[in-house]
């Protein structure tokens, strides 16, 4: 029986009063096998990501201080990527870029989760190809956090889908861990911007060869 793998996207909007977090929107991919049928046979796969809406959050009058401060994590994070006190990406990453950028909204990389079976399919990075095919029309920067998920603190009630990740089959060794995964953006066209050690960068404007050549068809 044939079958096919499906990137299905999940994220929560509604009616009402949201405030900034209309613009700070989590989103989960499951990466599935579906049979001729269309019918889901296996989990084999996620990927979660946010996307902050910068421009559209601005134009509804609040800055980028409350958007990010609604959590701990996203806040460093923009503290590393936009200037707080210009309301602006911060002046290297511009200037990496040439100041080239369709518009402020950025899309955070947080977790790419593959079941071991099916690692070293290029399946991780035409999950990150079919989100750029849909989000890079309205995120002007995509951004990879460099965090090996082996590295996490382990807990003693780790559910089923954790444990059948198998992390412990990548390197325990943290330096060895992260120079791993940023080679793996790397291989999928992200730019490192000195200063960021543990962030990576894509710009869907730039001309991307090796983007590019990653076959959603295939």
């Amino acid at each position: 029986m044939e079958q096919t793998i499906i990137f299905d996207y999940h994220f929560l909007s509604g009616i009402g009063c949201w405030e900034g977090g209309r613009y700070n929107k989590q989103i989960d991919m499951y990466i599935t096998i579906e049979n001729d049928e269309g019918n889901q046979e296996k989990l084999i796969g996620k990927v979660q990501f946010q996307i902050i809406y910068v421009d559209q959050a601005m134009e509804a009058g609040y800055d980028l201080y409350e958007i990010f401060d609604q959590k701990e994590h996203t806040f460093k994070l923009g503290q590393d990527i936009f200037d707080f006190e210009v309301d602006d990406i911060q002046e290297d990453i511009k200037e990496y870029y040439d100041h080239d950028f369709l518009q402020s909204n950025i899309c955070i990389l947080e977790r790419i989760e593959i079941l071991p079976e099916f690692r070293c399919k290029k399946l991780g990075a035409k999950a990150i190809k079919d989100i750029i095919f849909h989000f890079g029309s309205s995120c002007g920067l995509f951004v990879g956090q460099v965090f090996p998920l082996q590295l996490e603190p382990a807990d003693n009630d780790e559910n089923v889908w954790r444990k059948s990740l198998e992390l412990n089959k990548f390197s325990s060794d943290e330096d060895i861990s992260f120079i791993n995964l940023k080679n793996y953006y790397l291989s999928m066209g992200f730019d490192a911007i000195p200063k960021y050690k543990n962030l990576i960068f894509l710009n869907p404007l730039r001309r991307n060869d090796i983007m590019d050549a990653i076959n959603l068809e295939d």
